[in-house]
């Protein structure tokens, strides 16, 4: 089979746009998948930082949690305390065997 000298200016251009275009639908096909690609990043990188922003609410909810903790464990050890020398000072005042009331009847 043997191509004639018109033929051949006709085919060399077409399999030059053949290949031109066949280099397109490959390249079409990598943007497509460099486009999915940056897309998963991209909702990879929202979902790091949502979680990161949660973890921040979360510790900062710790926090306070423990903070008011504490300070209700303060203000718990400080009434024991209070009721601990109210009770001594009424020991102190009732003696321990003689009682304390009197008996002006007879």
């Amino acid at each position: 089979m043997s191509l004639k000298l018109i033929e051949m200016q006709i085919a060399l251009p077409r399999t030059y746009e053949a290949g031109k275009l066949q280099e397109q639908a490959q390249q079409r096909g990598q943007l497509h998948n460099d486009y999915a690609a940056q897309s998963v990043q991209r909702e990879e990188d929202k979902k790091r930082s949502t979680v990161l922003k949660q973890e921040q609410k979360d510790r900062a909810h710790l926090q306070q949690f423990d903070q008011k903790h504490n300070q209700s464990m303060y203000q718990q050890k400080q009434d024991k305390d209070q009721e601990k020398d109210k009770d001594k000072d009424k020991a102190k005042e009732q003696h321990p065997y003689k009682g304390t009331l009197f008996d002006f009847s007879g």
